[in-house]
């Protein structure tokens, strides 16, 4: 997270954007958040990363391949 003037903003625009690639940017007017860059693909990856934590996964379950787990999910809904 990073804070930054709105006039420090301005004279430094390009290195201000290319730093929200990695952590979003604050910009203050008279000590205020105003606005932010922030970068949307790596705020999405944040939520579902989030997201992902939050659900109540098995152990079992978090080391095995998405087809390992469809498979296991077809054998236990048609009683093979």
């Amino acid at each position: 997270m990073c804070f930054v003037t709105a006039t420090e903003l301005k004279k430094n625009l390009s290195y201000y954007m290319e730093k929200a690639k990695i952590e979003d940017v604050y910009v203050t007017k008279n000590k205020q958040i105003v606005c932010a860059l922030v970068n949307p693909q790596l705020n999405a990856l944040i939520a579902l990363k989030n997201m992902i934590e939050s659900l109540d996964i098995p152990e079992s379950a978090k080391n095995k391949s998405y087809k390992e787990l469809i498979g296991e999910a077809i054998e236990e809904k048609c009683d093979y």
